[in-house]
C-alpha cells in the first residue's frame, strides 16, 4: 500500500499546485538537504494546511488528521484508501497516534503533522502541545520546521462564506538531524519549534500590509466574538458582508479587506480577541455560569457517534451540562474545538462531542479559565 500511496502523491501535486496558485495565489519554498526520513512540523492557519504543506515537499508524507475525517463515510474510505491518514482524538490523549506516527517513522516513512494541534482563532501561533518533544526523540529520526503566512487572512477560523484571495506562502525554517535532536532535552526540542513556528499574523500584515478579497470578509465573526466591549452583553454580535452589529447596543463595526477593524474600540480582531479572553477570566473568578439555548451531545467510540443528551448547555466552576446530562468539571481531562462549533472532550474513559447553538468558543475559554485556577491545563490549545 505504501506504493500506492506514493504513486498518489507524486501524481496529485503538480495538479493541486496549479489549483492552488489560482485559488489562492499560493506560493512555497520547497525543503531541500534532508535526512533519510524525518517528521515535519508546521503552524495550523486553514483547512487546506496538509496539501500546503504537501507541496512543498518532493518526498511522500502521512499525514496526522482530526478523528472527525474517519465519520465522513465513503469519503473517509476513499481517502484512507489513497492517502491513510493517522487519526488523532482531538480533547483526548493521544497515546495510539504517537505509537501510529513512531510506526511510520521507524518503517522509513515520513510524517507531517501540526504542532498547535489546532488552527489558530486570532492569527497567533497556538501553544505546543507538552508532549511533542519527547515524541519528537522518540522518533528518532530529522525535523523539518515549516512555516506558512498568509492563511490566517485567506481562510480566517472564525469566518465562513468562502476564502479570500490573497498571498500566501509556505516556507521550511529549520531542518534538524536525529544527533542533533538527541543532543536536546524535551523542553528545548519544544523551545526550537515554537520559535520556528510562531507567526503573528496581525504583526506582519500591520508591517507590510497585503489585501486579502471577498464579498463576505466579516461572515460570521461571532463565531469568534461573544461579548460587546461597549455594553457587555454577551451573544449579541450578529455580522453581514463586512459589517458586525451588536443588536443589543448598535455598536458598529467593519472588517475591511486588510483584516482590519474600522469604527471598533480595537483596530484588529486579535486585540478584540485579547480583551475577550480577559473578559473571560474576569468571570470565572466571579464563578459566572455560561449557557446555550440548545445543544447535543453525543459519545464517540471508533467513530461512531451515540447520542447521549438534547437540551439547555451550561457551563459552570463545578459541571458542564447538556440536557439531564451533568458531567462535573473535575472528571474532564481534555477539551478542544473541532472545526467552528464542536467542543469535544474526555471524561474518564468516554469521548464526547457537543455541539451548542451559537458561539462554542465561549464555553471553550471559560473551561480553561476554570480549570487553570485550580490546576494546569492539560494539552491546552488555541
Amino acid at each position: 500500500m505504501h506504493t500506492l500511496h506514493k504513486a498518489v502523491f507524486v501524481i496529485l501535486r503538480p495538479l493541486v499546485r496549479l489549483f492552488f496558485w489560482f485559488k489562492f495565489g499560493y506560493t512555497c519554498e520547497r525543503a531541500k538537504n534532508l535526512p533519510d526520513h524525518f517528521i515535519v512540523l508546521a503552524n495550523h492557519t486553514t483547512d487546506f494546511d496538509p496539501l500546503f504543506v504537501a507541496l512543498g515537499f518532493r518526498q511522500h508524507m502521512y499525514f496526522v488528521a482530526s478523528e472527525h475525517v474517519a465519520r465522513w463515510g465513503f469519503a473517509y474510505r476513499l481517502l484512507k484508501f489513497f492517502l491513510a491518514p493517522i487519526l488523532r482524538y482531538k480533547g483526548s490523549v493521544a497515546s495510539t497516534t504517537v505509537k501510529e506516527i513512531l510506526t511510520n517513522v521507524r518503517g522509513g516513512h515520513n510524517v507531517a503533522l501540526f504542532a498547535e494541534g489546532s488552527r489558530s482563532w486570532d492569527g497567533r501561533t497556538g501553544p505546543i502541545l507538552p508532549s511533542t518533544g519527547k515524541l519528537i526523540q522518540k522518533a528518532k529520526c530529522g525535523l523539518v520546521t515549516y512555516k506558512i503566512t498568509g492563511g490566517y487572512f485567506t481562510s480566517p477560523r472564525w469566518s465562513e462564506g468562502g476564502t479570500r484571495k490573497g498571498p500566501i506562502h509556505g516556507v521550511p525554517v529549520n531542518i534538524y538531524t536525529a544527533e542533533q535532536l538527541a543532543a536536546m532535552t524535551p523542553a528545548e526540542v519544544n523551545e526550537a519549534i515554537r520559535r520556528d513556528l510562531w507567526e503573528d499574523a496581525y504583526e506582519r500584515q500591520l508591517a507590510d500590509p497585503k489585501r486579502y478579497r471577498s464579498n463576505h470578509p466579516a461572515q460570521r465573526m461571532e463565531n469568534l466574538l461573544f461579548l460587546c466591549p461597549e455594553c457587555g452583553g454577551m451573544d449579541t454580535f450578529r455580522s453581514q458582508s463586512d459589517t458586525v452589529v451588536c443588536t443589543a447596543c448598535g455598536m458598529k463595526f467593519r472588517y475591511n479587506e486588510y483584516g482590519m477593524l474600522e469604527d471598533a474600540p480595537m483596530g484588529t480582531v486579535r486585540a478584540l480577541s485579547d480583551w475577550q479572553k480577559s473578559e473571560v477570566a474576569r468571570h470565572a473568578e466571579e464563578s459566572a455560569v455560561y449557557t446555550s439555548d440548545s445543544g447535543r451531545l453525543v459519545s464517540v467510540s471508533n467513530s461512531v457517534e451515540t447520542p447521549v443528551a438534547n437540551g439547555p448547555v451550561s457551563l459552570s466552576g463545578e459541571a458542564l451540562t447538556c440536557g439531564d446530562i451533568v458531567i462535573p468539571l473535575c472528571d474532564i481531562s481534555e477539551m478542544d474545538i473541532h472545526g467552528k462549533h464542536g467542543l469535544v472532550f474526555t471524561a474518564g474513559k468516554t469521548y464526547y462531542e457537543l455541539t451548542p447553538s451559537g458561539n462554542a468558543l465561549k464555553f471553550f475559554l471559560l473551561y480553561q479559565a476554570y480549570v487553570r485556577a485550580e490546576r494546569p491545563l492539560v494539552g491546552a490549545k488555541s
